[in-house]
């Protein structure tokens, strides 16, 4: 495991030690319920697909947030976050756009409820078994990162590997 992977589930660990001390373990069970609700309403597993150059996936993209997006970053299986290689569309059937061709003048934006699908070329071993893929956004109204990691196994397509 990487070594930021690991330094993020340590202080993970800490923090959630610390709401259990103070508050209980109701509190932590309500934190992990909705982290897998939001997940589920975003992510939609069944286009997650095995292609012949990587996998591709699609984001519901719910009626929770609109936004513009200078940067756009997706790792799998550990590998950090990069923008090479990383195609996306909003709304499917659009026109694909290179994640590294993004930026403050020319954003990702996004819409409330227009799903949004992303193609990442990356290197796979093995078939069938579960890539963990984290997407990172940076928006460019607020600074901090807006990510998203799941774990799921890609379904092959036909023409792949």
């Amino acid at each position: 495991m990487p070594r930021h992977r690991v330094e993020a589930l340590v202080q993970l660990l800490r923090q959630g030690l610390a709401i259990e001390g103070q508050f209980g373990l109701h509190p932590i069970e309500a934190l992990v319920w909705v982290a897998l609700t939001v997940e589920e309403s975003v992510y939609r597993p069944e286009s997650f697909v095995q292609t012949p150059t990587g996998v591709a996936f699609t984001l519901a993209n719910p009626p929770l947030r609109a936004g513009a997006f200078s940067a756009l970053r997706v790792g799998v299986d550990g590998r950090a976050p990069v923008p090479e290689g990383v195609r996306v569309r909003s709304p499917p059937g659009g026109a694909w756009r290179e994640a590294s061709g993004l930026s403050r003048s020319q954003p990702l934006e996004l819409r409330p409820g227009e799903p949004i699908d992303f193609e990442v070329e990356t290197a796979l071993e093995g078939r069938g078994r579960p890539r963990t893929v984290r997407l990172e956004l940076q928006s460019v109204a607020i600074p901090p990162l807006v990510w998203l990691e799941f774990t799921d196994s890609p379904r092959p397509v036909a023409g792949a590997p």
